[in-house]
């Protein structure tokens, strides 16, 4: 159920959730003349001293009831329908909030106003969560002795894993994993900015205010006086203020180096349409793959017939490697020409992907989780059999996978 705001359609009951926050010294002068002249007034029991004195002065001690933070449901039975006040305060208050919320969904007949009201009460709420998770990684950055030896060079290597994970669960559509993962990536980039202020460079303040102004001044469709009625009109107007507002120079401008290549070669690829230099649709950009697809083929018919052992990672360690002639794989995988001819094919699979609005590194994952959810599946089904799927031939492996495949997808 939405939150109600005043002077809306009243429902069998009615309940004020008033958020006053984690300290005494923060507590809006709003919510504090929201107490005044109402009835009986829950307050979480574990709430500290000083904000309960805080609460006690416009709402009267004797009108305090504890509840249970973690359980509200029992005190807050009988007193919604007779317009109860909840005060959202102390460490758990945006957790109150969420079960009293979760409380009213669940009932359907209690109206449910806010203290303040509308998105700022929303605000207050992600704000204290935001400050409390800010000072829990200050803890554990002095206290903690091995997040007191980190570096950024050693946390990068943990965000880019935590980035991985999140990519996982969005792609499986693990709504629940999501959550936690952007939870994971969100620890990654506070912890970096302490590291951050610790060397006089900046804050998570002036992190947001930062990326804030930017995401502004490149939005004066938004924010300003610019025109961009399409998402192309938008990406474009996005680079043109990178260059001539941000002194960006040169057509390749901040593409990293170490970016995962199949990111790596879109990014070019996207810098490059910025000038110009791109076909206008992916049916345009298509032939090309064909093109790379024969120049690669005849590079490796060049190396002779492929025999048994195509990769050197699986072949005998000692004897013959099951060719009578033609190139090892040794020979074939440090072939410059060879190794050229790959890649412009698969940078050509990148430009179609990219013009089809496809992320490559997304397909491809998705693609191997395809395979290997495929094989476990032909390999369970040989073994229903009494059959051992990897000693059978290349054709009933082959029958089995697709097996599996009509019935996994």
């Amino acid at each position: 159920m939405t939150p109600q705001q005043p002077g809306s359609v009243r429902a069998a009951g009615r309940l004020t959730l008033v958020y006053i926050g984690a300290d005494a010294e923060v507590a809006p002068a709003e919510s504090l003349r929201a107490l005044t002249g109402v009835g009986a007034v829950f307050v979480p029991a574990d709430l500290d001293a000083p904000l309960r004195a805080l609460v006690s002065v416009p709402a009267d001690a004797d009108r305090l009831r504890d509840l249970d933070p973690v359980d509200p449901a029992p005190a807050l039975s009988a007193a919604r329908q007779s317009g109860a006040t909840v005060v959202a305060a102390g460490a758990r208050g945006p957790e109150l909030a969420r079960r009293v919320r979760s409380l009213v969904e669940e009932t359907g007949d209690v109206e449910l106003l806010t203290v303040p009201s509308g998105p700022v009460f929303d605000d207050c709420l992600a704000g204290q969560s935001l400050v409390s998770l800010l000072r829990v990684t200050r803890i554990l950055r002095e206290r903690c002795p091995w997040d007191r030896v980190q570096t950024a060079g050693d946390i990068i290597s943990y965000s880019l894993e935590e980035v991985y994970e999140l990519a996982d669960a969005i792609a499986a559509g693990d709504r629940a994993e999501e959550h936690g993962e952007l939870g994971d990536v969100l620890f990654q980039v506070y912890f970096l900015a302490v590291l951050l202020d610790e060397q006089g460079a900046g804050d998570l303040g002036s992190v947001a205010e930062s990326i804030e102004r930017k995401l502004v001044r490149r939005h004066s469709h938004i924010f300003g006086d610019g025109v961009a009625e399409t998402p192309a009109a938008v990406r474009g107007q996005w680079e043109r203020i990178k260059r001539e507002q941000e002194g960006r120079e040169g057509i390749f401008h901040d593409v990293p180096a170490t970016l995962p290549s199949l990111l790596f070669s879109r990014k070019l690829q996207r810098r490059a349409a910025e000038v110009g230099f791109d076909w206008e649709t992916a049916q345009q950009a298509f032939p090309k793959i064909a093109e790379e697809h024969a120049e690669l083929r005849e590079a490796l018919v060049a190396h002779g017939p492929i025999g048994e052992f195509d990769d050197p990672e699986v072949a005998p360690a000692t004897g013959g490697d099951g060719r009578t002639d033609g190139s090892s794989p040794l020979e074939m995988r440090h072939d410059p020409h060879l190794r050229h001819e790959f890649g412009d094919l698969l940078f050509a699979v990148v430009n179609v992907a990219r013009k089809a609005g496809v992320d490559p590194e997304l397909a491809l994952r998705e693609a191997s989780q395809r395979f290997q959810r495929r094989v476990e599946g032909a390999a369970e089904l040989a073994a229903t059999e009494g059959r051992d799927w990897a000693a059978l031939g290349l054709d009933e492996q082959e029958r089995y996978y697709q097996r599996a495949k009509r019935a996994t997808g």
